[in-house]
């Protein structure tokens, strides 16, 4: 359940979002629009797949680096990356994402999500956000969303750090070591199969 609450939370980041807004003003304005969609859809627990991977793909990923996110995680293999590859690649860690997501997003309980602003100095093209999760019965989950300003001043999510784990580079490991193992076609293929 832990595990399915650190994915669920990085659901937050959705809605519109408006240029030079900081991460903390992004999270206020958007938060309520995601739960009220997700409390639309599966209010009586039935939601389905479909429904909420509409919902990840309309409020979550315009708000996610995806292209940054790619090509972190595919390490020391962006050198000789050709255009196609890149583009294919990127795609099916989009759609990996849209469908991790919203699997998460099923298992929503109605938990209690609490922001915490962090300064951001002047200028800073990186910024962390602090979130904490509460559920009944349960110790608090801990949580710090990172940040990253684009040269059009849009901020949007490219990690998550978890009980002081990187979730970008446990799964950059992951991937690269599977590519030094399979190619970068069969990875592709791998995060394709999984959408």
């Amino acid at each position: 359940m832990k595990k399915l609450l650190v994915i669920f939370s990085f659901l937050i980041f959705s809605g519109v979002a408006f240029a030079n807004d900081t991460p903390y003003e992004l999270i206020n304005q958007v938060g309520d629009k995601l739960f009220a969609d997700i409390k639309t859809v599966n209010q009586d627990g039935k939601a389905t797949e479909t429904q909420m991977k509409g919902i990840v793909r309309s409020r979550l990923m315009p708000h996610i680096d995806v292209k940054f996110v790619s090509f972190k995680l595919l390490g020391k293999h962006i050198k000789g990356l050709k255009r196609d590859e890149a583009i294919e690649f990127i795609g099916a860690v989009d759609n990996y994402l849209v469908s991790t997501y919203a699997n998460a997003l099923l298992q929503y309980k109605g938990q209690d999500v609490l922001f915490e602003e962090l300064p951001v100095s002047d200028g800073a093209d990186f910024a962390t956000v602090k979130v904490v999760i509460r559920e009944q019965s349960k110790p608090d989950i801990d949580m710090h969303f990172k940040f990253r300003q684009s040269k059009d001043g849009d901020w949007k999510v490219y990690d998550m750090v978890a009980e002081g784990i990187s979730l970008l580079s446990a799964k950059q490991k992951e991937i690269t070591m599977r590519i030094s193992e399979v190619g970068l076609a069969q990875v592709t293929a791998e995060l394709k199969s999984k959408a």
